[in-house]
């Protein structure tokens, strides 16, 4: 053997070289991280949230069951529609967060 260079590590009887991961595959210590205090609380917060907005929802939707709704103009249902719309929104972003906090 020549000065200064050592015998590959498998010569030696040392581990071998293990094949790296692929490229697409995240590392299972990536996949699986602490939740942090943020989210925690986030967590703890949401099933308030999801309640509220939920009430929300059937309060608006449980107006447009009054006769007299139909009565006002017509910018007026529709800003109501909208305010629905938006309220379904946010509830259904609450629901896909909770699930991804459950799921960490």
């Amino acid at each position: 053997r020549p000065q200064g260079r050592a015998a590959p590590l498998a010569a030696r009887g040392g581990a071998t070289a293990r094949p790296a991961p692929a490229s697409g595959e995240p590392s299972p210590a990536a996949a699986r991280r602490k939740r942090g205090y943020k989210e925690t609380r986030e967590l703890e917060q949401l099933p308030l949230r999801i309640e509220a907005l939920e009430q929300q929802v059937a309060t608006l939707t449980g107006q447009m069951a009054d006769p007299a709704f139909y009565q006002r103009d017509g910018a007026a249902i529709t800003a109501h529609h909208q305010a629905i719309a938006t309220a379904q929104a946010e509830l259904d972003a609450a629901y896909a967060r909770w699930s991804e906090l459950e799921s960490d």
